[in-house]
């Protein structure tokens, strides 16, 4: 940290720590001071601008916070623990927008990844073969497209959301309900490995922060903030999800549910939501049509990613690294059926007509009309091919495929190869 980051980052403890100061009122002193430097050094002026009231501003001036926040500054220094502070350039500013952002983020990983649009998937610690094979396809459709895949890293539905997200070059985040030292559960560990060494962990906790039921709700507001939208896999009718789709209305994302086998009570918790309002999904294409301008908005707005090595397709890729998983984290049999929209390196083409290399661009924009007209000038090209031509990072190109595919101006054809539909 320099000297700044530094500063910033131990005003941040002290707001955090001193009692009677909470999430929404830290977000009313970043708003007014912009920074929580800012705001201490400028704590007698909390009342006057209304953004505090004279109880806190004398339990914040009396110091009660010190020792806590002195305790987790050395912790954090003790174990490395990189943090991504508010006024960072990279802290997202879809959680800057939420009513009570943290102020800070330990992280462990890429943390470019949370510059990209992505997307919540949760579910069930118990859940069925079901609601794991929806999990694992969604996910890894999703990732194939450039999506981020998020979840909290809980037994069941988020081991196999993160799974899968990982096998694509969308990736996955963790976001932890626990210090970022500590794994939960613990045969979640692989798991962790994996995410540390392809994806990444944050977490608002304190180092050594046990996993407290109370500390959940506060990880899934983050979960649903980071997101454009929040997918139900599996739930029953009281769920720790459905807290996660609630929070996730209350910010204004979208919301999703998968209706699962009828009759099926682990599911109910999903058919709840979907006769209160939330959109019916089994395919990851479904969702990314929805979001479409969404996604579109925020590659207009994020930095580039760091590039992904290439050195085989998407396909051979997903292949490669399920055999480096232990066997715990190896991809279960889709159970629902064939896939309709992804197909393997020896699937028939999804069109068995032939394209014209002159075929004409559809009225398109940005991103999605620079890949049209490309592929114009070509009757097939494959997507390494395209992302060289064009100078753009996997996820990039692998979003804007299938916002195309979806609407029906691309094909995919075997062997990741592309055309005008």
């Amino acid at each position: 940290m320099t000297e700044e980051q530094l500063a910033e980052y131990r005003a941040s403890l002290a707001l955090r720590h001193c009692r009677h100061v909470g999430p929404r009122t830290c977000r009313r002193l970043l708003g007014r001071y912009g920074s929580a430097r800012d705001a201490v050094e400028q704590v007698r002026s909390w009342v006057a601008h209304k953004v505090a009231s004279a109880r806190q501003v004398e339990q914040f001036v009396g110091g009660t916070w010190a020792e806590a926040a002195d305790a987790e500054h050395e912790a954090a220094r003790v174990l490395r623990q990189r943090v991504l502070l508010y006024t960072d350039p990279r802290y997202p500013e879809a959680l800057r927008q939420l009513p009570d952002p943290p102020l800070f983020l330990y992280y462990q990983g890429r943390i470019e990844l949370l510059s990209g649009p992505s997307v919540a998937v949760v579910g069930s610690r118990n859940c069925s073969a079901a609601g794991i094979a929806h999990a694992r396809r969604i996910c890894a459709e999703l990732s194939e497209a450039g999506l981020t895949v998020v979840s909290g890293m809980a037994w069941g539905i988020d081991r196999q959301a993160h799974l899968a997200g990982l096998e694509g070059p969308g990736s996955s985040v963790a976001v932890l309900g626990t210090g970022l030292d500590r794994t939960y559960p613990a045969e979640n560990a692989d798991v962790r490995r994996l995410l540390e060494e392809r994806g990444l962990l944050v977490s608002e906790f304190a180092p050594g922060t046990a996993p407290e039921a109370r500390n959940f709700p506060y990880r899934n507001r983050i979960v649903s903030g980071l997101s454009l939208g929040v997918v139900v896999v599996e739930a029953a009718s009281r769920s720790g999800s459905r807290i996660t789709a609630r929070m996730a209305l209350e910010q204004g994302r979208e919301v999703y549910a998968v209706s699962g086998p009828e009759g099926q009570a682990s599911f109910e918790g999903c058919r709840e939501l979907l006769d209160e309002g939330a959109q019916r999904v089994s395919r990851a294409s479904e969702i990314i049509l929805d979001l479409a301008p969404l996604i579109r908005a925020g590659l207009d707005a994020a930095p580039p990613r760091k590039a992904m090595r290439r050195g085989a397709t998407p396909a051979r890729r997903r292949v490669a690294r399920q055999a480096e998983l232990p066997v715990a984290a190896q991809p279960l049999p889709d159970l629902s059926g064939p896939s309709a929209d992804v197909q393997s390196a020896d699937a028939q083409p999804a069109a068995t007509r032939p394209v014209a290399p002159a075929a004409s661009v559809p009225p398109l924009d940005g991103d999605e009309r620079v890949v049209a007209e490309l592929l114009a000038a070509h009757e097939r090209m494959h997507i390494d091919d395209i992302s060289r031509a064009l100078g753009w990072d996997a996820a990039r190109t692998s979003r804007t495929l299938l916002l195309l595919e979806v609407q029906g101006v691309v094909c995919q054809w075997a062997g990741m190869e592309y055309s005008l539909g």
